[in-house]
């Protein structure tokens, strides 16, 4: 068979109201009036989120900006890394506002579960608890032996990932157990929508019962939106904690950047601590971990780890 006619027997089985896979613009026309919703009704985590957004551009410009200006810093031979990271840790963050935003709130939440393994990790280098080396699974491939290499690169990863994780908010972080406990808890919801989207099955199943047909396409399920935007402004506040890693030195983006920076950590602080004022455990819980473990030494800006403390 030829492309042509690979593409052509596509078109003349799928297509519908003259469109191939004509049947998807209803999906389509459904995702834009959630949107619509979205901003309405959630105005306040918007403007948190979309002012942290742009500071977060802002950032990594002003770090390109640096390089461009001064080069990359000789005593910073892992700093393309660093900044590498949070570019890409941005695009996943930004990946899961737009399938919010569209009105998968809860495939958004499986996503944020990613951004706080690799937020853990950042918070483990900047306490110079590991390395960039290790984090990558620290070997380097031998000519021939690739698969060897991969299998004991990802062991090496995950192993150096558990060990983090454990310093950061587990049995070897000195928080209080109650602390630990909601944590776990915390974390487990993400391990569960991960891993065979429990939370998105629960809702689906809800339906059938209530004599409702299952929704194609996305939902506006205030329960899920509202799971979805306490996640995010928890995964948040941990990137404005660990921002000033880019600076290649002390306080080398600006008193204007300073104060941006202060102020959206104080917002992000006021929105977790409301979920406390609701009798959310979490609200707290997170808080400590922010603040015994998401505050780093000062003057804070990027260093090179080796892992030492």
């Amino acid at each position: 068979m030829t492309i042509p006619e690979w593409q052509d027997r596509l078109a003349n089985h799928f297509t519908a109201n003259g469109l191939i896979g004509g049947s998807l613009h209803g999906v389509f026309g459904e995702e834009e009036d959630v949107g619509r919703q979205v901003v309405e009704r959630f105005h306040g985590h918007n403007v948190l989120i979309d002012s942290f957004q742009s500071f977060y551009i802002d950032t990594i410009n002003l770090a390109l900006g640096r390089v461009v200006e001064k080069g990359w810093p000789d005593n910073g031979p892992n700093y393309s890394l660093a900044l590498a990271s949070f570019s890409n840790l941005f695009r996943r963050y930004r990946a899961c506002e737009i399938l919010f935003a569209k009105g998968y709130p809860l495939d958004g939440y499986a996503s944020m579960r990613d951004i706080k393994d690799r937020a853990v990790m950042l918070a483990g280098l900047a306490h110079n608890m590991t390395t960039f080396p290790r984090i990558f699974g620290g070997l380097v491939p031998a000519p021939g032996e690739l698969e060897e290499y991969e299998r004991k690169s990802v062991r090496n990863r995950k192993n150096e990932e558990n060990r983090i994780a454990n310093l950061i908010a587990g049995k070897e972080s000195g928080l209080s157990p109650d602390t630990q406990r909601e944590l776990k808890r915390w974390d487990g919801l993400f391990h569960r929508e991960v891993h065979g989207g429990f939370l998105s099955l629960v809702q689906e199943m809800d339906a059938p019962t209530r004599g409702v047909a299952p929704v194609i396409g996305p939902t506006f399920d205030t329960q899920s939106f509202a799971m979805y935007m306490n996640r995010s402004t928890e995964m948040g506040w941990l990137i404005v904690r660990l921002l000033p890693f880019l600076q290649m030195s002390e306080n080398s983006f600006g008193e204007e950047w300073q104060v941006k920076h202060s102020v959206l950590d104080d917002s992000f602080r006021f929105m977790v601590q409301g979920l406390s004022s609701l009798g959310k455990r979490i609200g707290d819980a997170f808080t400590t971990l922010v603040d015994e473990k998401f505050s780093f030494r000062e003057p804070f800006h990027y260093f090179e780890a080796d892992g030492s403390d």
